[in-house]
């Protein structure tokens, strides 16, 4: 939500290259490096725009310690479709030819995620902050049950609901 509303209030164009949008619909060997070039021009051609990668944890996964469990998980090769970290390096690429370090291009790179310990810092801070420009790291934690219960009730009465007092809107929080 948060992604949207800065897409909003900076009147910009929105790419969501999240794993789950791009999950094995790049087959193909340069697939990846493709779409990202893509996203890019675009992004350049019709600034600003917002590139937002949601379950960074999967593009930028962090290294299992430990044994490796009998039976095997295998893990998935950097040539399989299906892996989301096929983009980490296309998008490395080709941010350095088109982000800037004095920020003459107005393109902002998002990524999310929920589960910080599935990412690699090192490698999430290397692509956030190449040379001299800035990253931050936000946290927004879960609502907690009143303010569900507010979000509810504010939504419900937006889309132009009517509550009526025995409505069971702690069931929904």
């Amino acid at each position: 939500m948060v992604v949207r509303a800065i897409v909003h209030e900076t009147n910009s164009i929105f790419f969501d290259i999240s794993p789950i949008n791009i999950d094995g619909k790049y087959a193909d060997k340069k697939g990846e490096e493709k779409l990202v070039a893509s996203v890019m021009v675009t992004a350049k051609e019709y600034q600003p725009s917002v590139i937002y990668i949601d379950e960074c944890e999967k593009v930028w996964a962090a290294k299992k310690k430990g044994k490796k469990k009998k039976g095997g998980g295998k893990k998935k090769k950097a040539s399989d479709p299906s892996n989301p970290a096929r983009i980490k390096k296309a998008m490395a690429k080709w941010k350095t030819k088109f982000i800037d370090a004095d920020n003459t291009v107005r393109i902002t790179i998002i990524g999310c995620t929920s589960e910080t310990d599935g990412c690699s810092m090192k490698d999430v801070k290397k692509f956030f902050k190449a040379g001299e420009q800035k990253w931050n790291a936000i946290y927004f934690p879960c609502p907690d049950y009143s303010t569900l219960r507010l979000m509810w009730r504010a939504f419900i009465e937006r889309c132009g609901g009517k509550l009526k007092a025995e409505f069971p809107i702690s069931t929904l929080a």
